[in-house]
């Protein structure tokens, strides 16, 4: 993830590039998630803003992985939402993403040698060492850019308009536009 803090006005766009990125549908991400997805769809269109439950599970989940947050129960979800809730929720930024790229390598912590690992476990993954690894961190924010348009056009693609409007609000989930703008 970038340095820019994951907020509930830039989280549709972050959102949208990983899950293009990683190519998820956006059932998956919501099953993983463990809300409903026609909540992602709302989310990601911008019909309503993400909650801060789920501003923390979308950053964990990007943060760690599709894959290795798959793979966690919904009770160490939860315990790790409490511990970003605890930290600062809200706005979520480089005190996590540096915590991914420590746990990404074979030598884990903060050290010269952690980090330095976790950065060639992520540039290994296009093929190169740390250097890659740190050209791909400093890649993410100008994938992000790019995705205004195509945000809408994936979620319209897997949603039909009386599918986003058929399911219920989830306020676990999601807040309308207007507390927002109001709040």
């Amino acid at each position: 993830m970038s340095e820019e803090k994951l907020t509930i006005y830039n989280l549709k766009n972050v959102l949208a590039a990983f899950i293009e990125t990683e190519k998820l549908e956006v059932k998956s991400v919501a099953k993983t998630v463990g809300c409903p997805s026609p909540a992602i769809g709302r989310i990601l269109c911008g019909i309503t803003w993400p909650s801060d439950e789920m501003l923390k599970r979308c950053h964990t989940m990007m943060e760690i992985g599709f894959k290795d947050y798959k793979k966690l129960s919904e009770a160490q979800k939860e315990k790790i939402s409490e511990k970003i809730g605890a930290v600062g929720g809200g706005g979520l930024g480089v005190g996590a993403s540096l915590g991914a790229v420590s746990v990404l390598g074979s030598i884990g912590g903060l050290s010269a040698a952690g980090m330095a690992s976790g950065l060639a476990a992520l540039g290994a993954l296009v093929g190169g060492g740390m250097a890659a690894g740190i050209a791909v961190a400093a890649a993410i924010p100008l994938g992000v850019a790019a995705v205004g348009y195509g945000t809408v056009k994936l979620v319209k693609s897997q949603f039909t308009d009386v599918q986003l409007k058929k399911e219920a609000f989830e306020p676990r989930w999601e807040r309308p536009t207007e507390e927002v703008v109001a709040g």
